[in-house]
């Protein structure tokens, strides 16, 4: 008999624990759409130590935990239309549990999270784990992905192709047993997107910080086995912005590495991902959704970056502002090329990157001077006379670009100057008025016989006019700014008019002239040309 009282009393303090139940489950709307992010939180009178979770559509699992969870703040993303059930299993200290549901009706579909560069898909949702990704899913291996449509869309890139579940299916083949290959990927998705990449990962803190200063964006192995996108850096050139779309794998595997978040200008270092700003919990994959955050710049240049470069050259024409390489650049027009076909416009219809109104170095000195990195390292030469695109100013040097090749010049080498803003004026190299032939001009460093020659430029050479100071012309052509005897040059009617008229050069060309001095040739003019007559204008 006492083994039975003993029986019923435990059912019945069993019966008291979860008939009183008193678990609830708030913020769960009583409708809602699919791919819609649901968030809730599960409230009980009394302190809850675990909560179980499972979620029921129609009447069917969709998932039901296998372990005890410690989030009482949580989310999910429905992914069709039905009936759902939101049950939360809430155990105490005691060993006794509560149980709480809530309902929601799904009816159609949340449109796509609004792209842009300011967009983070959080990987680690629940959506994704529908979407293939070859033979796996965006779920378990889509982390590149991820990085390489975040990328796309901070480089201004929108529409269907760039969402995830679409470039899994076009880049399928990048993935392999043992994860994306994202070389192949990011190298594969440049041929179509226009941006430059190059083999090698850049793992110099110097060409990191400019980069990101100027643009470039870095896919990189974060830690072992994922991958985040590396999106800017601080003001003090120290601190990288990521953009990570499952933080949680990141927590999880760093080593000798800090994560920060940034708040009034303060950085503090936090070690889990709910101390996120916006953090969201999935209670379906137990992670947290995706995030910005920062990182020592030192530490990402020993994971090394990928590089993803946009297109720093923009055409402003009718159709609005469209990406563009560069051919040739000059003060006065610039050949470009957009969607492989030249063109050559006015050089002030053009902007570099997010620079606004462009600018432009042009060489002073008459030998060499030399371009080098962010540490100071030799890394190429530049010509006398060149003109560059100038991406940045700092004290004491510019940021250009030549070629595929960015680094600094000193500012005391070069003269900066702006698109030009008038009539460009045209011309052709001529001897005795004939742009025809193989006879090649002499081109010099100022507005004199006795300055140095530079360059020699065949006949018909095609150049913008910008100054003329007595017998010589101020010309751009091939990517310098030179000087040119009149007798050898051609103008335009327009061109022939306008100086008339001024009878002086509206760019203080009879300055350069002074500055520049009469420096003597002593045979510095360069080799005979071997297939046509050279002539050394003014002799």
């Amino acid at each position: 008999m006492r083994k039975i009282f003993g029986i019923i009393l435990l059912l019945l303090i069993i019966c008291l624990g979860t008939a009183g139940a008193d678990v609830r489950i708030t913020g769960v709307p009583e409708t809602g759409m699919a791919g819609e992010v649901i968030d809730f939180r599960v409230e009980t009178d009394a302190p809850g130590v675990t909560v179980l979770y499972a979620l029921a559509r129609n009447g069917e699992d969709v998932y039901r935990a296998k372990k005890e969870d410690t989030h009482f703040q949580a989310s999910f993303r429905p992914r069709s239309e039905g009936e759902y059930t939101l049950t939360a299993t809430v155990g105490y200290s005691d060993g006794t549990t509560e149980t709480g549901t809530a309902a929601l009706s799904v009816r159609g579909t949340a449109e796509e999270p609004a792209q842009g560069p300011e967009n983070v898909y959080s990987q680690k949702d629940g959506w994704w784990k529908d979407k293939e990704y070859r033979k796996s899913d965006l779920d378990n291996a889509g982390c590149a992905i991820f990085a390489l449509s975040h990328a796309l869309q901070r480089m201004g890139w929108t529409g269907e192709d760039i969402r995830p579940e679409n470039l899994a299916v076009t880049y399928k083949k990048c993935y392999t047993k043992n994860g994306t290959a994202n070389a192949r990927l990011i190298y594969e998705a440049s041929q179509v997107y226009g941006y430059t990449t190059k083999s090698p990962l850049i793992k110099e803190a110097g060409d990191l910080r400019d980069g990101l200063r100027n643009g470039d964006l870095y896919s990189f192995g974060i830690v072992i086995g994922h991958i985040a996108l590396m999106t800017g850096i601080d003001e003090n050139a120290k601190m990288v912005r990521i953009v990570d779309s499952a933080p949680s794998a990141t927590f999880e595997r760093i080593k000798k590495g800090k994560i920060y978040i940034r708040k009034d200008g303060e950085y503090r270092e936090i070690s889990d991902p709910g101390e996120l700003p916006g953090a969201r919990y999935y209670f379906e994959t137990g992670y947290y959704g995706g995030a910005e955050y920062y990182m020592d710049l030192s530490y990402c240049a020993r994971r090394g970056g990928r590089l993803i470069r946009p297109s720093w050259l923009f055409y402003l024409g009718s159709e609005g502002k469209i990406g563009a390489g560069a051919v040739e650049i000059g003060i006065g027009e610039s050949r470009i090329s957009i969607n492989g076909k030249e063109q050559t416009v006015a050089t002030r219809e053009l902007q570099w990157g997010s620079a606004g109104q462009p600018k432009l170095a042009v060489v002073t000195e008459k030998k060499n001077i030399k371009m080098v990195n962010a540490d100071g390292k030799r890394i190429g030469t530049i010509a006398p006379c060149r003109v560059l695109p100038v991406l940045a100013e700092e004290d004491g040097r510019v940021y250009i670009i030549d070629g595929e090749t960015r680094g600094y010049l000193k500012t005391e080498s070069i003269e900066i100057a702006e698109p030009a803003a008038g009539e460009i004026l045209k011309g052709q190299i001529s001897v005795n008025g004939n742009t025809s032939g193989r006879a090649k001009v002499k081109m010099r460093f100022g507005p004199s016989e006795k300055q140095k020659m530079i360059d020699n430029w065949r006949t018909g050479t095609e150049v913008t006019l910008l100054a003329k100071s007595g017998e010589f012309w101020q010309v751009e052509g091939r990517g310098m700014r030179l000087w040119v005897h009149q007798d050898y040059l051609t103008a335009d009617a327009a061109a022939e008019a306008f100086f008339t008229e001024t009878n002086t050069d509206s760019s203080g060309a009879e300055d350069t002239a002074q500055a520049a001095g009469q420096e003597e040739n002593n045979g510095e003019d360069g080799e005979d040309n071997p297939d046509g007559t050279e002539i050394d204008a003014g002799e």
